[in-house]
């Protein structure tokens, strides 16, 4: 459970940073269901990770439901929120700059773990 809430934590951390970041480029105003939202969204895709923790999945469909659900998020929540028209160059647009906000923080997240898997494998090679 320690686990979920971290990971969940992190997904609204990340989440709203990301949401600052476009806020001060594109100037934009939010109200406070924009912040909900974005909090909802976040927890969401700091959720889905768990789907990591089951062995027998390979790791491709388990990035698929993770970036699926995520998008299935997104969509959802920016409907409601009208931060996408619903037309369908601002959708592609929009789709393709989260797969690939989500992708490199994918491989942030896949890098670190990589690099801690390798220490604690010296530590115990060497114990």
């Amino acid at each position: 459970m320690n686990k979920i809430l971290k990971s969940t934590l992190q997904g609204i951390g990340i989440g709203s940073s990301i949401m600052l970041i476009f806020i001060a480029i594109f100037n934009v105003t939010i109200d406070f269901l924009d912040v909900i939202s974005v909090y909802l969204f976040g927890a969401i895709c700091g959720f889905l990770p768990i789907v990591y923790e089951f062995d027998n999945l390979p790791l491709p469909i388990k990035l698929i439901i993770h970036l699926g659900g995520s998008v299935i998020a997104f969509f959802i929540l920016s409907t409601i929120n009208h931060w996408v028209p619903l037309q369908p160059e601002p959708l592609i647009g929009a789709l393709t700059i989260f797969t690939l906000i989500f992708l490199v923080i994918w491989f942030i997240f896949l890098i670190f773990n990589a690099q801690q898997s390798k220490k604690i494998n010296t530590k115990l090679k060497n114990m």
